[in-house]
């Protein structure tokens, strides 16, 4: 006859199944804890380089403005120099400088302003723009780029102004002679004629019409000048606020 014997296992109390469920929970929060200190951190950073890079966008942005204003304020002096002598009591006495003037100035402002926003685009296109904590950090840079747009309005006018200066310059001026102006080498030189290359007329209306255009092209240029320089400023700003907020020099 066989005799079975039973073996007892102690009975473990509640306290040692509540220290084991504290534990694991503990483990499981402190993991989650540590990857979402993880993940702002990486966060942090992404932050800071979208942020270094959007201040260099923003410097080359103010380097060109004051391109773009010296540029504009030449050819503003240029317009001057070129009423004063079509105003003048011989126009024909110095009417190689004036060609040389009336050549050089549709050309002189240079190409439009170019704003960098190739860091800005990225920031909206990926979601990133979520990454800029502050609303009133994200207010300025959206600020600054949304004036920067508005300058198409004046560039499209200084457009306008250019076209119809096109339209007119062939009622005072020979084309024969700006084409003898153009530097074999280099269409973009452009040369004084010798000697005083005759106009085409001294009718003193023809010459108002295209002083009339050379005053609506200079006041155009003035008004994006002002506009340039108050975006700069703004730029300047900007780029002082972001290198004191994250501690960038």
């Amino acid at each position: 006859m066989e005799v079975h014997t039973h073996t007892h296992t102690a009975r473990k109390k509640w306290t040692h199944y509540f220290w084991e469920f504290f534990m694991l929970f503990l483990a499981v929060t402190l993991g989650f804890v540590v990857e979402n200190e993880r993940e702002h951190y990486i966060e942090q950073i992404r932050e800071k380089a979208y942020i270094r890079s959007l201040i260099e966008d923003v410097k080359k942005d103010t380097a060109n403005v004051r391109v773009s204003v010296w540029m504009r304020s030449n050819t503003c002096k240029r317009i001057d120099s070129a009423v004063s002598l079509l105003k003048s009591k011989s126009p024909e006495a110095v009417s190689s400088k004036i060609y040389y003037l009336a050549r050089q100035i549709p050309s002189s402002a240079g190409p439009r302003l170019g704003i960098s926003t190739k860091t800005f685009d990225q920031l909206k296109n990926s979601g990133n723009l979520r990454l800029i904590k502050k609303m009133q950090t994200l207010d300025m840079i959206s600020n600054y780029y949304y004036d920067a747009a508005t300058m198409n309005w004046a560039l499209d006018m200084s457009f306008q102004n250019q076209h119809d200066l096109f339209l007119s310059v062939h009622k005072l001026f020979d084309a024969a002679v700006f084409e003898q102006m153009i530097d074999a080498g280099n269409p973009f030189i452009i040369h004084e004629p010798a000697g005083d290359p005759p106009l085409l007329t001294t009718d003193p209306l023809v010459i108002n019409e295209i002083c009339t255009r050379f005053h609506f092209t200079k006041g155009t240029h003035r008004a994006i000048m002002n506009h340039y320089k108050e975006l700069e400023h703004k730029a300047v700003e900007l780029i002082q606020a972001l290198q004191k907020e994250y501690h960038l020099k």
